[in-house]
């Protein structure tokens, strides 16, 4: 047993073995990381891009804006719209017109539908 155990390396071995290895792989990630940002400080279209990356932040804040703007627009629109196909719904025989309000909104009125009088080349067939 005591060769056995004469074989088998210290515990302490392998902590300090491991750490010196994580240790030289540490350093190798920083030393990249440093040459690739001196690389980009150096590159002159460097600069450019960041600016082209900034201009593309602020069109597309923009663009999310507008969307956002015009779904607002759509969902009152929907609202106004269901208004209005609940006032028609409650007199389905009434002639209805569509008026834009002074405030830009769309609005259902109603209308008096013309009275028929007879003509006079009904009257006459009537009489026959």
């Amino acid at each position: 047993m005591s060769k056995e155990e004469n074989n088998l390396p210290s515990p302490e071995a392998w902590p300090s073995a491991s750490i010196k290895i994580v240790t030289i792989l540490a350093g190798i990630a920083v030393l990249i990381s440093l040459s690739n940002t001196v690389l980009l400080l150096l590159n002159p279209t460097a600069g450019k891009v960041e600016q082209f990356n900034e201009s593309l932040k602020t069109d597309v804040a923009e663009s999310i804006a507008s969307v956002h703007k015009k779904v607002d627009s759509l969902k009152s629109a929907e609202l106004e719209w269901q208004a209005v196909l609940k006032k028609a719904n409650e007199k389905p025989d009434a002639v209805y017109k569509i008026v834009i309000s002074q405030n830009g909104l769309l609005t259902l009125t109603e209308i008096e539908p013309p009275v028929a009088t007879p003509s006079a080349p009904d009257a006459e067939v009537e009489k026959k």
